[in-house]
């Protein structure tokens, strides 16, 4: 039942033949893990060819509005925000039928698309400060999931995914001082940062997915290479069942890629308290 009484019908989840019951049992427990073979290789390739070329288009569709030209990678992220919006190619990538499967398995739902990023993160690229994607999507009642695709191959050298493994049982965490530092790239919004906790690398190899969940605390490395890029497609999901995700991440779409009007924003009261309304990612 819904909070006004009308009930809906949900796709049931089935246990996904490309996610072994181990990872699963990882994902539960840790929060995160890494899958292979969702893309194919030529996939990977058409993937990383497609925004070689798109970042040459001049669409300012970077943080803050910019073009890829006008980021300096050392002081903030080079991504491109929601990229399915503006390419049906990005779109089917994102709607991708191998991801919605581990997906179904790990959400317990059929997933729903609420945004895209690709990461291009050059040699001498900064990293990202620890942080938890709930804390700006707010979907619930359940959390979202990513999906963290590696085109390279990220690992120590050219700055891959550092979590607390089991963070994920924990709740979102604020920023203690009121302070909004953390909007900054490479600020984390978790401070003071639990002293009881450490975080581990993930070294994800090319072409496999990390799943990990909304809650997990993560961040990553700069990139120390001088001629390696860690390129990354990024999408980040909620579950049928969800009823509220921030308005940055509207319109939410179906893995058929129709939107879904009956999500609604959230308009305060999330965990941080009335008037923090999420943001963007």
């Amino acid at each position: 039942m819904t909070e006004n009484g009308s009930s809906l019908c949900f796709n049931m989840p089935t246990s996904s033949p490309l996610i072994s019951d181990t990872l699963v049992t990882q994902f539960r427990r840790d929060g995160y893990c890494v899958v292979s073979g969702l893309f194919s290789s030529a996939e990977i390739t058409e993937i990383l060819a497609f925004f070689e070329e798109f970042k040459s288009q001049g669409d300012a569709i970077y943080d803050d509005g910019l073009r890829y030209e006008d980021v300096d990678p050392k002081q903030r992220q080079l991504r491109a925000m929601h990229p399915h919006r503006y390419s049906e190619q990005v779109k089917a990538w994102a709607l991708n039928s191998h991801v919605a499967s581990v997906l179904t398995t790990l959400l317990g739902h059929a997933p729903l698309l609420a945004q895209t990023m690709y990461y291009f993160k050059p040699p001498g690229g900064k990293g990202q400060g620890m942080h938890q994607d709930n804390f700006y999507l707010l979907a619930a009642p359940a959390t979202c999931i990513a999906a963290w695709t590696s085109i390279d191959g990220a690992d120590l050298d050219n700055g891959c995914l550092y979590v607390v493994p089991q963070s994920n049982h924990k709740s979102i965490y604020c920023p203690a001082d009121g302070s909004e530092a953390w909007l900054g790239y490479g600020d984390s919004h978790i401070k003071p940062f639990p002293r009881d906790v450490k975080p581990i690398p993930v070294e994800v190899p090319k072409g496999a997915t990390m799943f990990f969940d909304g809650n997990l605390i993560h961040g990553s490395g700069p990139n120390r290479t001088m001629d390696r890029f860690r390129r990354t497609f990024v999408g980040h999901y909620i579950n049928e069942a969800s009823e509220k995700v921030a308005k940055f991440y509207h319109p939410v779409l179906n893995m058929k890629g129709e939107t879904v009007p009956r999500i609604l924003a959230p308009t305060g009261g999330g965990p941080c308290g009335d008037g923090w309304e999420g943001a963007t990612h």
